[in-house]
């Protein structure tokens, strides 16, 4: 392979995950967003409330400007100024997002001189109130929110371990062998991912006080662990009564406390530097959160495109311009509860401290996911006994009732046909997508149909 067909083939892979921010039609407005980004991270280094200020400005600014540019990128007109792909620094999208930057400061800065809470009548509406609060819940939010985005790249890696144990055993006995094997290491894995953890960290924390807390945050671990273990085990069970053991369940929980296992890791890194007042982030555990950020973003961009390409909102040109604003105001949610704008002063010390939370509320909200995920799952790919059905289910249920009649003879298909079937679902509030009919292929010419044409 030639390094021109493989560099191409690179950039496809890019294309597909990143939606075109590393393309030529797009490299330059991914430059302008990281150097934005580098100059907000750097200036939070400066722990001082009127520089937050500026902050809080320079982001909002910078985050109508790229949704501005999302709203133009669905004008077909201005596809060939905005997203030329012959060079990578183009002079009309530097252009175009100078003149929207304008735009959006001049928008911004009557609300930041005149909007301040002791001016409006409904306080809660100054920018020195709202916006503050919104890009914290925007920050906190998108963490708390990943597991609901990530356990679809969990789903497609279990299953695919599934199938293979379904395609090589088939429904013998050594399936069921496989599974119980599959049970066990998901049983076994985290109990020593997490012992090694504990017993890593143990010597870092000095005697007293800070071990104690330590020991304290451990023994909460090992219970949500049994918590989990057991919830594995009796879904377990209640698919072998349902003669539908599979390894799904066992690849997810692997998977859950892999993650557990990392949100817990940056705990405990987060509280030994919290109890030893350091004031330095872990280098190792911000990385990791930063890949995890990554494989999240391109998780929520593939599964958001599938759905909204066709939408009057988003494309395949203006969605990177969604998450460039968005990623901006998530890294100014974290800053703004350390340097402090408008209103709030500056809730945490450092970013220590922000992580400490934001894991530990990570680590109940992913056990929390995984008690009700673990059930509902199984349930839907027909592993367990189903407590309750969707509409889709109940109108696939009737469809496959309304078969059985018709061949036991005790429904005439002439009297209930599927017309009748869609009118009583659709009396009962159930829709179900329709078969779009295939597509008829153009008839081929031959010298047969030319003759019988003449």
């Amino acid at each position: 392979m030639s390094l021109k067909r493989f560099g191409d083939k690179v950039q496809k892979i890019l294309d597909k995950n990143f939606h075109k921010i590393f393309n030529n039609s797009h490299f330059l407005y991914t430059i302008i967003f990281l150097v934005s980004s580098l100059l907000i991270s750097l200036l939070s280094l400066i722990p001082n409330q009127i520089v937050g200020n500026l902050i809080l400005f320079l982001a909002t600014v910078l985050a109508i400007t790229f949704i501005l540019l999302m709203f133009e990128g669905l004008i077909p007109q201005l596809n060939k100024y905005l997203f030329g792909s012959e060079k990578k620094f183009d002079k009309w999208k530097l252009i175009f997002f100078i003149i929207n930057f304008f735009i959006s400061f001049f928008i911004i800065l009557p609300y930041f001189l005149m909007g301040t809470s002791t001016n409006l009548t409904i306080q809660f509406l100054g920018w020195d109130v709202i916006l503050p609060a919104l890009f914290i819940v925007i920050y906190f939010g998108w963490n708390l929110g990943q597991i609901f985005f990530l356990r679809r790249g969990f789903d497609d890696i279990s299953e695919k371990i599934d199938d293979r144990v379904i395609e090589k055993f088939g429904s013998s006995k050594k399936k069921e062998s496989i599974n119980i094997i599959f049970l066990i290491l998901a049983l076994i894995v985290p109990i020593l991912i997490e012992f090694g953890t504990f017993f890593g960290f143990l010597p870092e924390y000095a005697p007293g006080g800070d071990r104690t807390l330590f020991i304290g945050c451990s023994l909460v671990i090992l219970l949500l662990l049994i918590i989990t273990s057991w919830r594995l085990i009796t879904l377990y069970q209640r698919s072998r009564k349902n003669n539908s053991t599979t390894s799904f369940s066992s690849m997810f929980y692997i998977l859950i406390w892999i993650l557990l296992w990392f949100r817990s890791f940056s705990f405990f890194n987060a509280l030994l530097n919290v109890t030893q007042a350091s004031t330095t982030p872990d280098i190792t555990s911000g990385l990791i959160d930063i890949l995890l950020l990554v494989f999240t973003a391109i998780m929520v961009l593939r599964g958001l495109g599938q759905k909204v390409y066709d939408s009057f909102l988003f494309n395949s040109n203006n969605m990177p311009f969604f998450l460039f604003a968005f990623t901006v105001l998530y890294i100014e949610g974290q800053i703004i509860m350390i340097t402090g704008a408008g209103t709030l002063t500056g809730i945490f010390a450092n970013r220590n401290q922000i992580n400490l939370v934001n894991n530990f509320l990570n680590i109940i909200l992913i056990v929390i996911f995984y008690w009700w995920y673990s059930e509902h799952s199984l349930e839907r790919k027909g592993f367990l006994i189903k407590k309750q059905f969707y509409p889709e289910e109940v109108a696939g249920i009737l469809d496959d009732f309304k078969e059985f009649l018709v061949n036991n003879n005790a429904l005439v298909p002439d009297k209930i046909g599927d017309e009748k079937m869609e009118e009583f679902l659709h009396l009962k509030n159930i829709e179900i997508e329709k078969p779009e009919p295939p597509e008829e292929k153009p008839e081929i010419e031959t010298e047969n149909n030319l003759v019988s044409d003449k």
